[in-house]
């Protein structure tokens, strides 16, 4: 590539869109069907990433990478493929009933030429995406700061995580696009409650009272955190509890999703939602309430 060529570094916004489990529907319904699975799915996004004046600079197998010219427009963008290929499932535009995407963006400089962009913001771009899981929608602190009030309303702080490539640790944050299920999962569970004054979790000997002297507690893997959870599959900051309107909520904001179990009920698994505590039970970061490996967290509303 000569000097001539190499065009002046922009700042973009970089997407990548991966299809969850294609590996899977090639294995259970043959290359051909699977190959018209991931077509369709990717035209999908690809109308999605257009329709907001998008470039799609091009598909990796069962991924799409594209640019915005901001990163207003490009979370936007992301949250219009996720509910896109909700709403097509939904009326049985596909094969399956299970179809799911992942999707991690970044805003930074890039060196575009030749219909294609290079630079680091790309890679940091792809290493996001890595990270997500389906469903979800990740992003960079970077790039958080690049959103309006609105958007960064709709983002929540998941972990704190080192990538290859990186010297340092990147924070990522997930923009949410399911605002009904944060309501339903919550709503749905609570059910009757008298109000709670006081709560009390016990955890590896310690017991920590919460009320209104103290009305919140952080779980994780950092040190920072109140209660401390050595567990590979659990988060930096992992989830947390804190008092509203005389309610104690449990906040899930981790990648593996934050386990309950109440007494006399079903176990749950937060994902990105929220939920009222109620009487006694277990929490567990990371891993089924049930799982051998589980540290649990015991706590008991007063």
């Amino acid at each position: 590539m000569t000097q001539s060529t190499i065009k002046p570094s922009v700042s973009l916004s970089i997407v990548f869109a991966d299809i969850s489990g294609s590996t899977k529907l090639y294995e259970t319904m043959g290359n051909t069907k699977a190959q018209k699975i991931v077509d369709q799915c990717l035209a999908l996004l690809r109308e999605a990433v257009e329709g907001l004046k998008g470039n799609v600079v091009k598909t990796i197998g069962d991924e799409l990478m594209c640019t915005f010219e901001s990163a207003e427009t490009a979370a936007r963008a992301t949250a219009e493929m996720q509910q896109a290929l909700k709403l097509a499932l939904s009326f049985g535009k596909f094969d399956v009933s299970n179809l799911s995407i992942r999707i991690g963006f970044h805003h930074g400089p890039v060196i575009n030429t030749g219909g294609d962009v290079f630079g680091d913001a790309v890679n940091v771009a792809a290493r996001v995406a890595a990270q997500a899981k389906a469903h979800q929608i990740l992003t960079t602190r970077e790039t958080l700061e690049q959103l309006p009030l609105e958007t960064k309303s709709r983002t929540r702080f998941i972990d704190r995580v080192g990538v290859k490539g990186k010297t340092e640790e990147l924070d990522l944050y997930e923009l949410l696009w399911e605002f009904d299920n944060l309501t339903l999962v919550e709503d749905a569970f609570r059910g009757p409650q008298s109000q709670t004054s006081r709560i009390v979790f016990n955890y590896n000997g310690v017991e920590m009272e919460l009320g209104r002297g103290r009305p919140s507690l952080r779980l994780g893997r950092g040190t920072e955190n109140d209660f401390v959870v050595p567990d590979h599959q659990a988060s930096r900051l992992h989830a947390r509890v804190e008092l509203r309107r005389d309610r104690f909520v449990l906040v899930d904001q981790s990648i593996n999703g934050t386990y309950l179990r109440i007494e006399g009920e079903t176990e749950i698994c937060l994902r990105r939602d929220e939920i009222a505590l109620k009487g006694s039970g277990v929490i567990s970061l990371g891993r089924a309430t049930a799982s051998e490996a589980a540290i649990l967290v015991r706590f008991t509303c007063k």
